[in-house]
């Protein structure tokens, strides 16, 4: 990692990979017309990664979010040139530019990414926040995917001996997971205590302290031992407490630890500061009454300024670590838990964890699967 940061603070990108795809990225405070100008000729579009806070603090999420969570900004009278971008880039993150200067859509694309780094999400956001935070600039990272010669996205291969051609750094997205893993961690582990529960056994109830709040881990039998049956549980007040229809939560939470004291073996991990995909109770039953409007989940969000999707795993994937948890059988239609949780290290087989659909829930639940991924089964 020495030489990423000696290369950033030489005012030089730097190369971030993983198998299947490359960026280049820079710190957002010292981009320049020159390193626009590479990004334009060997890129796609040019994303600028800040945590939620920051996007809140600097008024852009008054703007609607786009193909998932990108808000494509301008000035209003910013020109085309690398120059002009770069100095758009780097008077937005100092706040020096009034949103109501601010045009969208635009060409430049502001992306949400996790405060915690590659810690808290896997993914090249993330990456950048890291680049910067090590380098000793402010978490905002500018980046953009690299593409081959023939218009492709670039795998690592190519990162590579583009890397060596032009003379960059090149880090992978597992090298700065483990070198932060090596130096930090996000959960510390608080408290021990019995739980013997009405309808699921006896549990011991691990209490985490984590940078997202509060979270308890419920474990039963020997983790070390084969495949363990997990569940991460993002919190949802109205479905696992008040049973709300609108939901398949509150009844994927039984299953879930019905099927763990089955085998007497396993976790659940309750996902405090995930309540509405991460948006909070109040915005969720705002994001209800919406639905009621005839907007759909997904739209509801993006509605009230928010990406459809705020989560991430990579505090439950430290727990399981914590746990000593290396090969899990996950409980989930989510394949995004399961792809982050690869990133991680750990093997990784799919449980299914499905509801039968209500009348009240199905437009939801065709939301998830058409417009997130879930892989659940519906029959009109």
């Amino acid at each position: 990692m020495k030489e990423v940061v000696q290369a950033v603070k030489s005012s030089k990108p730097v190369i971030i990979y993983d198998e299947d795809r490359a960026v280049i990225s820079v710190p957002a405070e010292i981009v320049s017309g020159s390193i626009v100008n590479f990004i334009m000729k060997n890129c796609d579009e040019i994303r600028v990664a800040m945590p939620w806070r920051t996007i809140s603090k600097l008024g852009l999420n008054r703007f609607r979010f786009y193909n998932g969570n990108l808000i494509p900004i301008d000035f209003k009278s910013n020109g085309i040139s690398a120059d002009e971008r770069a100095k758009f880039i780097r008077d937005l993150v100092a706040g020096n530019i009034d949103p109501d200067k601010i045009v969208c859509p635009g060409r430049i694309f502001v992306e949400e990414a996790k405060e915690g780094g590659v810690l808290e999400r896997p993914s090249f956001g993330e990456a950048s926040l890291d680049i910067a935070r090590m380098s000793g600039f402010s978490l905002v990272g500018v980046y953009s995917t690299l593409m081959t010669e023939v218009g492709e996205v670039a795998g690592k291969d190519y990162a590579l001996k583009f890397a060596k051609e032009k003379g960059l750094v090149a880090v992978s997205i597992n090298q700065l997971i483990e070198f932060r893993l090596k130096h930090e961690k996000l959960v510390e582990r608080v408290v021990e205590a019995t739980l013997p529960t009405k309808f699921y056994g006896i549990f011991k109830a691990i209490g985490y302290k984590t940078p997202i709040g509060e979270i308890v881990a419920l474990v039963r039998g020997n983790l070390a031992d084969g495949n363990v049956l997990v569940r991460i549980h993002s919190e949802c007040l109205t479905g696992d407490v008040f049973h709300s229809l609108r939901c398949d939560c509150g009844e994927q939470l039984e299953r879930a630890l019905k099927r763990i004291d089955k085998e007497d073996k396993g976790v659940l991990i309750y996902m405090r500061g995930h309540e509405g995909r991460g948006i909070g109770l109040i915005n969720k039953l705002m994001a209800y009454k919406l639905q009621e409007e005839g907007k759909d989940t997904v739209e509801a969000n993006i509605e009230l300024g928010f990406p459809p999707d705020l989560r991430s795993y990579g505090i439950a994937a430290q727990i399981l670590m914590d746990l000593g948890v290396k090969s899990v059988r996950l409980m989930t239609n989510n394949p995004l838990k399961i792809e982050e949780l690869r990133k991680y290290g750990f093997e990784v087989v799919r449980e299914p964890i499905e509801v039968e659909p209500t009348k009240e829930n199905l437009c939801y639940l065709k939301t998830k699967k058409e417009k997130m991924g879930h892989m659940i089964c519906i029959n009109d």
